[in-house]
């Protein structure tokens, strides 16, 4: 429900492909977590008395629990109301608590939202020409 909530443009950003529908075998693998090194973050509001995913932030940890890959997407109809930013926040508190010294992502040098949510947050960029994402970290030891 979720990702039928986002635009491609969105599920790009996210995902770097598009795909028409999600599979079993992609659901399991976004819903079942190693929680040993994967953390889902999940943003719900009530509407019509359902509860509704309208967002998720993750991170999975290498290994050693020296570095973790951080994510978030949200439903288009929440972009602009700072979900991504306080997923992101969160996030990075886990990230702290779990001992990482380094959260990493990239995404799309398009994506102008989570380039100021990354930089608001004081992630370092490496940004190639010759590439379409942006390379971010930010260092929490």
């Amino acid at each position: 429900e979720l990702l039928a909530s986002c635009s491609t443009q969105s599920i790009w950003f996210r995902f770097s492909y598009l795909f028409k529908h999600t599979t079993h075998e992609m659901a399991s693998r976004y819903c079942f977590i190693d929680y040993d090194r994967e953390m889902g973050i999940v943003a719900e509001v009530e509407e019509d008395g359902q509860r509704r995913l309208i967002g998720v932030g993750r991170l999975v940890a290498d290994a050693n629990h020296e570095a973790a890959e951080y994510a978030v997407i949200v439903a288009d109809r929440w972009h602009g109301r700072g979900l991504g930013g306080l997923l992101t926040d969160y996030c990075l508190e886990v990230a702290k608590r779990w001992g990482i010294k380094k959260v990493v992502a990239e995404t799309s040098k398009e994506n102008a939202r989570m380039l100021a949510t990354f930089r608001n947050r004081g992630f370092e960029f490496n940004e190639r020409a010759d590439q379409e994402v942006v390379l971010v970290s930010k260092s929490l030891a």
